[in-house]
């Protein structure tokens, strides 16, 4: 059966950035895993990417695989660029977080703008970003930050679409702590609000519905309002990378380092004798 609901999100997840707005305990992330696994069962052809930090969706998610991301791991190669996978990021800093998944997003971007200029972006299916707690790489300053990412996540929010990447955002944090550049070009999924800031932004974009009263599990989207049931059930596996194993070799007998370190000693008791002799 159709759900409009979700329909009208999926539709617009192909174009736009979703941004999904609530405050804690609202049930924001397990209504948008119901959501997402509504969207993958009517689109199996969309690639997902999850980048978790509060292990939201590291048990449960309708994603393939999940990768525990820490430095150790990073320095190892154990952690790779994996399609309809979840990445528990809890254990990075903030700086490492906004590199880990900068670094994935740079790969993703360039490989789909080399497509595009070859003629090839067709071969590419849509890719669908979920940022859990969005304000940890989205926040106010993130486009300003001098880093080499600031761009790659920049080029994502303003052109991503061009290049079939598009995503949701999950925040706790009212919307003024998310990077002004990026609000704009969002749609909003409102659950409960509190916050005035919040409140009167979805005044302006002509939400009458009492957010501050909207029931647990209830989310308004496009002049719907709908309770989103808990529907996933399936844990992601881990994917692993095998350990390889540094082989350090012995060092050899060099004949000709020793051929020379003889003929330096020879040199060394020649010019000793001679000088003795002298």
């Amino acid at each position: 059966m159709i759900n409009l609901f979700y329909e009208r999100i999926a539709k617009d997840s192909k174009q736009i950035i979703i941004h999904l707005v609530s405050e804690a305990g609202h049930g924001k992330s397990t209504s948008l895993r119901s959501i997402v696994d509504y969207i993958i069962k009517h689109n199996p052809n969309i690639v997902w990417k999850c980048f978790d930090c509060s292990q939201a969706w590291y048990h449960n998610a309708p994603l393939e695989h999940r990768q525990l991301v820490t430095r150790e791991r990073i320095a190892k190669q154990q952690v790779v660029n994996l399609d309809n996978c979840v990445y528990e990021v809890g254990k990075l800093s903030k700086e490492e977080k906004r590199a880990f998944i900068g670094e994935i997003m740079t790969i993703d971007y360039n490989k789909r703008y080399d497509a595009k200029l070859e003629g090839r972006l067709d071969e590419f299916p849509l890719m669908l970003y979920i940022f859990e707690e969005a304000d940890v790489i989205f926040s106010s300053y993130s486009f300003r930050t001098n880093d080499k990412y600031s761009p790659v996540f920049q080029n994502y929010v303003s052109v991503g679409r061009n290049y079939k990447m598009r995503g949701f955002l999950i925040s706790t944090a009212e919307q003024g702590e998310i990077s002004p550049s990026l609000r704009r070009r969002t749609r909003k999924i409102y659950g409960r609000v509190i916050s005035k800031g919040d409140l009167s932004a979805a005044k302006r974009n002509g939400i009458t519905e009492d957010l501050t009263t909207i029931p647990r599990y209830h989310f308004h989207y496009q002049g719907i309002t709908q309770r989103i049931p808990d529907v996933v059930t399936h844990t992601p596996v881990d994917y692993v990378v095998k350990e390889v194993p540094v082989v350090v070799e012995k060092p050899g007998f060099d004949a000709k380092w020793w051929a020379m370190f003889a003929g330096a000693l020879l040199v060394l008791w020649l010019l000793g004798s001679w000088i003795m002799g002298v």
